[in-house]
Order: C-alpha cells, then structure tokens, then sequence
C-alpha cells in the first residue's frame, strides 16, 4: 500500500510539473490491471465535417498489452493518422509509436473511489513531429448498474522548437448502464481545454459529447463504439469512434 501511494503522488507531481497539442485520445481507461492477461487492442477515429481540413481526418492505432502484476500493464502501440493542413488532409501515414502504463492503487472495492495512474511516452515516426509525456488520474464509482469513469489528463510536447511549450490539460468522462455482459449503453464527455496556464475561450477549446455501447461479443472479445458530437467551434462536426479489444 505505502508503494502504491507513493505511485500515486509521484504520478501528480510528474504531471502538473510536465509543463501536446489537443486531446486527441477518445477512451476512457478503467484504473485496473489483470496480472498475466494479454490483449490486443485496435482503435479509429474517424471525423465528419464541413470543412475541407477537418472532414475524414482518422486516426488508427494498434497496440499488444500485458498485465505484468496485480497493478502493472503496460501497452506498446503503433499509431497512424491523415494530419490537417490549412485547407486539406495528407494522407494516412505511420507518425508515432507509444509506451503505455497503467497502475491500478487499491484493491477494486476498497475505497470510495477506485484509483489509478497512467503514464505514456508517445515518439514520433516522421520528421518534424514532436514527442509527448502524458498523465492521467484514473478514478472509477460503480453503484449497482451504472459505472462512472473520470479521467484528468496532463500532456507536455517534447522534441526541439516545434514543441509547444505549454502544459495541456484534459478531462474525460464515461457513464454507462450495465443491461448485460454483452450490452452496455452509454455517454461519452470529452474536454481538451489547451494550455493549463492561461486557457482558451470555449469555441477556442475542443468539447464532445456523445453515445457510446459497449460490451462483449465473446468471452474474450469486448467493443467500445461510439458517435461524437461537436459542442464546441474547435471540435470536429462530428466523429465516430471505436475500439475492439482481445483478451489472451
């Protein structure tokens, strides 16, 4: 217990103290981990708009993961996307690789809140990207049927002079209903609200809100799929969204 809360004070001091560009993860991560599980994990967005740089702008992300202990997993995923110029898309493309790390800081159940870390290292594939360190307090509430998942997310860009040079922060929400093992509706939040020090007027920041189901279609097989709306000028029109997870 005295290492996990050490991991959870070092986990804020290391982000607030990280001084990336917009939230761009469209997931909510559960603070768990399942010691000897491997999964693998495929994610896509893709945004619907009028305008010519922000319509069929994807993001496509595949990644192994593996329950190193009871409150160990960590993730290795590679990530492509189409990038937004001042008037259109490129084309899709390889841009980063990323090492992922979730602690889970309490037995599930023992306290009010389930609590968790999450730490990531994201390392750019093509020139004149930049890097990123990202954190994230994960906290989980499950009463009877209904679950609530908070997320309070910290990112710092890194890599020479195209890095910005400003601390962005994050939140996320998840609520879902449980009707069974296989179906589970729910309402997805997201708010990117840019540099922690002086934030950006709301039309300025990215806000979504949308449905999301989730579920399993087998024992070992689970989805997360989603719709997004845009209640901000900043956010795309609309995005959809989804993740398939395997577990072996």
């Amino acid at each position: 217990m005295r290492l996990r809360v050490s991991l959870i004070i070092s986990a804020f001091i290391c982000a607030v103290g990280l001084p990336h560009s917009a939230y761009a993860d469209k997931q909510v991560f559960e603070p768990y981990a399942e010691q000897g599980e491997w999964e693998y994990e495929t994610t896509g967005l893709y945004d619907i708009d009028p305008a010519k740089n922000k319509n069929a702008v994807q993001e496509y992300k595949n990644a192994i993961g593996y329950g190193v202990n009871s409150f160990w997993h960590t993730e290795l995923e590679a990530e492509m996307e189409t990038l937004p110029t001042d008037n259109s898309i490129t084309g899709l493309k390889a841009t980063h690789m990323e090492w992922e790390n979730f602690f889970q800081l309490a037995p599930k159940g023992q306290y009010w809140l389930d609590p968790g870390v999450y730490f990531a290292y994201e390392a750019p594939l093509i020139n004149k990207q930049v890097g990123k360190f990202e954190g994230k307090i994960l906290l989980e509430k499950s009463m009877d049927k209904i679950t609530n998942i908070l997320n309070i997310s910290f990112n710092k860009e890194v890599g020479g002079s195209a890095a910005n040079p400003h601390m962005d922060g994050g939140i996320s929400w998840s609520t879902k209903y449980r009707l069974s093992e296989y179906y589970e509706p729910g309402v997805e939040y997201y708010d990117d609200f840019s540099a922690v020090t002086h934030q950006l007027d709301y039309n300025q920041q990215s806000h979504q809100v949308g449905p999301v189901f989730y579920g399993r279609i087998t024992r070992h097989i689970s989805y997360n799929i989603g719709y997004l709306f845009g209640i901000s000028a900043t956010a795309p029109r609309g995005e959809l969204k989804w993740i398939i997870e395997y577990e072996f």
